[in-house]
């Protein structure tokens, strides 16, 4: 029987979380699935740190809550070295990407080399995060050949013991844009990534896109990123 750590990087996401962790409870709990919720949580203001520690009353949650803000790389891998399942799904916690998703990859799940990885289809985000993307896709092409519809996308399931073996320092190299880092590393350590396509939901609440002020150094800094994981 499979059981897996759902690992929930969360930052503000207070009019969301408890929707997201009882909607994916619920549902998994109905397929007779062991499962966790690994909600990383990361310097939130905005009372989501409190509702965290009521759902822990009624969910199987690891709560790791922090006052000071990580970031969301580091987010993601001090959740995948919590999680105690033998499986691990790292998604996001805006409710764009919904239970059913897993659910209907539940006969999918990766051998021991390889990971299963989401396109979005479509993809609802703004227009400016859409097109950075597809901008950033051919630099990251060109670096990697990952041949990937979507190589950011935030829907990506593998053994526990196969996230463990990456390198761990090539994984951080990335700030805000993990996951194209992270197909870079799982190119580099010859680990395959089977794409499934995914349904994505409009966000409903909470900031969705880049800033464009900022857009000019978070490129700046991902290109570093993806050149020392390259090269390095």
């Amino acid at each position: 029987m499979k059981s897996i750590s759902i690992v929930f990087p969360v930052h503000n996401e207070k009019n969301n979380l408890e929707e997201l962790i009882s909607s994916w409870h619920n549902t998994l709990k109905s397929h007779q699935l062991e499962h966790e919720f690994v909600v990383v949580e990361d310097g939130s203001t905005d009372g989501t740190k409190e509702l965290i520690i009521q759902l822990g009353k009624k969910f199987p949650i690891i709560n790791l809550s922090q006052n000071d803000k990580r970031g969301y790389s580091k987010a993601v891998i001090d959740g995948i070295y919590a999680s105690t399942k033998s499986y691990i799904l790292c998604t996001d916690s805006d409710n764009q990407i919904k239970v059913t998703s897993l659910i209907e990859n539940l006969g999918n799940f990766p051998s021991n080399k390889e990971f299963l990885m989401g396109y979005r289809n479509p993809r609802r985000d703004p227009l400016n995060r859409i097109l950075y993307s597809k901008i950033f896709k051919l630099f990251h092409d060109l670096i990697f050949n990952s041949k990937l519809r979507d190589p950011s996308c935030p829907f990506v399931i593998g053994s526990k013991n196969l996230y463990l073996s990456m390198d761990k320092k090539k994984l951080l190299y990335m700030k805000e844009g993990f996951w194209w880092g992270f197909v870079g590393v799982c190119k580099i350590s010859n680990f395959k990534i089977v794409e499934v396509p995914i349904i994505h939901f409009k966000r409903q609440s909470g900031e969705a896109g880049y800033k464009l002020k900022n857009l000019f150094g978070i490129i700046l800094r991902n290109i570093i990123g993806l050149l020392k994981i390259k090269f390095s």
